[in-house]
């Protein structure tokens, strides 16, 4: 089943940036372009982008931001986030703080 537009487009602005974006300014820009979604929709967004091998940044940056500000992520991306962090360097872990 394709991505609906509207999520495609957010990954690829999202993708583009190169600003100290956070897991939030995505779930508010979400509720911007997307009356009526969440952070629970924002999450599908994440795990359906790593499935599909894309937006790796996005994905990458979604998680970690989200790791630091709550110290762990929601079930919903054990999978996913144990990827991400199979891939990084030791001082890429450290600088984020991922055991």
């Amino acid at each position: 089943m394709p991505r609906a537009q509207y999520k495609e487009e957010l990954l690829d602005e999202f993708e583009a940036r190169s600003d100290e974006w956070t897991f939030s300014d995505l779930e508010r820009r979400l509720g911007e372009v997307r009356k009526g979604t969440s952070y629970h929709d924002a999450k599908g967004i994440i795990n359906d982008a790593h499935s599909a091998g894309k937006w790796p940044n996005t994905v990458k940056r979604y998680l970690l931001t989200n790791y630091r500000a709550h110290g762990n992520v929601s079930s919903e991306f054990s999978n996913t986030f144990r990827q991400i962090c199979s891939s990084m360097t030791d001082s890429e872990k450290e600088e984020w703080g991922v055991a």
